[in-house]
């Protein structure tokens, strides 16, 4: 009988399993976003409806509905917004192997040369130990491998876009590691895309450890090129 499996016929790891990769969505409308200025400060008129809405990052990106679409990302129109938020660990992420993470993003230009620069830092979080604490510019680390460069993918005004994955090494955590913060920056863009540039979210791809055991996989999740195709990427 092969040494990964119990007389019961139960696999002890799944060392010898392939898995699929788990995914995590945070979506631009869970980053932290807005809170109220001062409403008829000093006994003036009314404020227009939103005009006393404050961006809570760095910068001033704000909840905004994307064209006319009834739908809102966060608005990031100028080099350096940045925009945070935070998340548990999901008890099956192999802290063992690397995590990725890609930018989803949209944008009115209609100019496949437009270029378009995010970053994306993180800081590990102990529950009842580690403080919540600014990242980005001011602090967290950056990844191990940068979120490459994106353009403009196609001749059609605020398609879904996605930039390449960066990722965290392996092996970055220690074990009692449960929560994360994420900051993501728009750091830079072409000076010709001048539309409205939008934040739809953050998306993590990790590698699953699934069965009790003392080890987990021994390669990383294949990553499908479709979520539902049979063609993959490593």
């Amino acid at each position: 009988m092969p040494n990964y499996i119990q007389s019961s016929n139960k696999l002890k790891h799944d060392s010898l399993v392939a898995w699929r990769p788990g995914r995590i969505w945070l979506p631009a409308m869970g980053f932290t976003g807005v809170s109220v200025g001062a409403i008829n400060e000093g006994g003036a008129g009314n404020f227009a409806y939103g005009a006393k809405w404050e961006g809570s990052h760095t910068g001033a990106p704000l909840s905004q509905e994307i064209s006319t679409f009834g739908v809102n990302g966060i608005l990031q129109d100028t080099a350096a917004d940045e925009v945070n938020t935070y998340m548990p660990v999901p008890y099956d992420l192999d802290l063992s192997k690397r995590i990725y993470c890609r930018v989803h993003w949209s944008s009115g230009s209609v100019t496949t040369a437009d270029t378009i620069d995010y970053k994306v830092w993180y800081k590990s979080i102990v529950f009842n130990t580690t403080a919540i604490a600014a990242i980005g510019n001011t602090g967290g680390t950056a990844l191990d491998k940068l979120v490459a460069q994106d353009t403009v993918p196609t001749t059609t005004a605020y398609t879904w876009n996605v930039t390449a994955e960066g990722f965290i090494d392996a092996g970055k955590f220690a074990d009692n590691v449960e929560g994360l913060l994420w900051s993501v920056e728009l750091d830079a863009f072409a000076a010709g895309l001048t539309e409205d540039k939008f934040l739809l979210g953050l998306e993590v791809r990790y590698s699953p450890r699934r069965l009790f055991g003392p080890t987990g996989m021994a390669q990383e999740a294949k990553s499908p090129i479709y979520i539902a195709g049979k063609a993959y990427s490593n």
